[in-house]
């Protein structure tokens, strides 16, 4: 039996030493959304478990629930045999559980030192900081990690797979009973997963239990025992690693087995029909774009999906120059371009929206109106008188056209849901009549009707002849609004889904390196190529 499944009702349990660590029922709700349903996880001490399921399936609310961020709806926790909560991260942490964060916990203006001793600075006399101390303790995990940066490094300067190395280091710190990393190889370099899993067998060994949360199957085929499936909030499945197959693994994650024939095709149908309004050809930029071939046509939307930090921002900011590649052509339009910058870029043509509204995008304390209306101010309108009210008309018509609700143009862009900034966002740069718009996840964080009606402005954008690449983390949004679709994989695009071929098992199996006859177990599409 490759799984021990679990069913409506109740879990069957094999009869074994207690576990250090059991999630019994647990449950939560987020208003009228159920992220977990009566979901289920056992550790036992010194075991490696992997947590699995696709986007939406309710990995990082278990995660949340376990390490005290997020307060269960319903069900049990129980450590080492006995009953516990866990309101909030301070008992999570005095149980001995310590999390590594895809998206880091990290403080970007402190240093190296100050982030990793923030929680556990050794105290002396007086309780005085101990200063030698802390210094001795956080370089012992640098040298434990290999990682060659100075103590006094500040974290935000440093590269993305260094700050997610230092991550872990601070989690290592705690010295946890049970180590969760929650996506924290996903940026990673290969020879830094190398070592991090080597620090990993040797936790296992002096019986430290691990959570592994991550799409890579490569991965929890080298250093897991066993692995729990969530689906739509629920635990559909379980089982020891050397008892699993992808195509299992797959069917349980999705509902239905993958097709290994898919792999990479040639975006010519459209050929004939329509003009390739951007054509890269072999675009290199190492260690995160490795010669990509990629085709926009006019009046389509091209998605690019695959897992976090396999190369697909860097991917679409080179585009914008905004990023540099080192190798490779970008014909847009027909000629070969080499911007020197983003107003360049912009000039030319081409717009772009981050999912980082706050960031990137947004103009937090100005008025909706002036958000509006900074397209246009960018392009030198600012240069002429324009009277306010046809500032305040532009800004009324522009609100109507693209569904921002607000209570005035004149409220500031931080009252706005995030649903309704970015409508402001994508309003803003529609009027600039981009031929070509580029999008990074762009409903993220987004309700599902302010994503809907997102999804419908940029048909009608493309019905008018624009063309749109539309990166996004969500599968099923992914589905929905692209007419073909590109999946990157460790840099390289591992399969292009157009028609019968842009369906959930094919994108969640090129997404994890699955493609051509690679079917033994645990093996990737680039590790059969090798």
């Amino acid at each position: 039996m490759l799984f021990k499944k679990w069913e409506t009702g109740f879990m069957k349990i094999v009869k074994e030493e207690h576990p250090l660590l059991e999630m019994r029922n647990i449950s939560k709700n987020f208003e009228a959304v159920q992220a977990l349903k009566n979901a289920n996880l056992s550790l036992k001490k010194g075991e490696i478990r992997a947590l699995l399921g696709s986007n939406g399936s309710g990995k990082s609310t278990l995660v949340k629930v376990l390490s005290g961020l997020v307060a269960p709806s319903g069900g049990e926790i129980y450590f080492d045999g006995q009953p516990v909560p866990i309101r909030n991260a301070k008992e999570a942490r005095d149980l001995g559980i310590a999390v590594a964060y895809q998206d880091y916990s990290l403080i970007p203006k402190m240093s190296v030192l100050d982030n990793i001793m923030l929680s556990l600075a050794p105290c002396g006399r007086g309780g005085r900081i101990d200063e030698a101390g802390a210094r001795e303790t956080a370089q012992f995990y640098l040298n434990l990690l290999k990682i060659e940066v100075p103590l006094e490094a500040v974290v935000e300067l440093l590269m993305p797979s260094t700050q997610s190395m230092i991550e872990i280091a601070k989690a290592l710190a705690l010295k946890p009973k049970i180590l969760i990393l929650d996506e924290a190889t996903a940026s990673l370099h290969s020879d830094e997963v190398d070592i991090v899993f080597e620090v990993l067998r040797k936790l296992k060994e002096e019986g430290t239990s691990v959570i592994v949360v991550t799409h890579r199957m490569n991965e929890i085929f080298r250093i897991c025992d066993s692995c729990t499936i969530l689906k739509s909030g629920e635990t559909v499945a379980e089982g020891k690693i050397d008892q699993l197959d992808l195509d299992e693994i797959v069917f349980h994650m999705t509902g239905k087995y993958p097709d290994k024939t898919i792999g990479r095709k040639a975006a010519e149908s459209n050929s004939g029909e329509k003009e390739a309004v951007l054509d890269i050809q072999a675009m290199t930029m190492p260690p995160k774009i490795k010669s990509v071939d990629f085709k926009v046509y006019q009046g389509e939307i091209v998605g690019i999906g695959g897992l976090d930090g396999q190369g697909q921002s860097e991917f679409i900011r080179a585009i914008l120059a905004d990023k540099k590649y080192s190798g490779g052509t970008i014909i847009y339009k027909g000629r070969e371009i080499h911007y020197k910058s983003t107003a360049d870029a912009v000039a030319d043509g081409i717009g772009f929206i981050s999912g980082d509204r706050s960031r990137e995008s947004v103009f937090p304390l100005r008025s909706v109106a002036e958000n509006l209306f900074a397209g246009d101010a960018a392009k030198g309108a600012l240069l002429a008188y324009l009277p306010p009210k046809e500032i305040e008309d532009f800004a009324q018509q522009a609100m109507k056209d693209y569904g921002v609700v607000a209570g005035s143009s004149k409220h500031p862009a931080n009252s706005l849901s995030g649903g309704n900034q970015q409508k402001l966002v994508i309003g803003r740069w529609i009027a600039l009549s981009p031929q070509l718009l580029l999008l990074d996840d762009p409903t993220k964080g987004v309700d599902i009707n302010s994503r809907q009606e997102i999804h419908r402005i940029l048909r009608e954008c493309v019905k008018n002849g624009m063309s749109v690449v539309y990166v996004s983390s969500d599968n099923e949004e992914l589905l929905e609004i692209a007419d073909r679709i590109y999946v990157f994989y460790e840099g390289r695009i591992s399969a292009l889904l157009e028609g019968a071929d842009r369906a959930e098992e094919k994108l969640i199996a090129a997404m994890l390196g699955i493609s051509g006859q690679a079917a033994e177990k645990g093996k990737t599409a680039d590790e059969k190529k090798a």
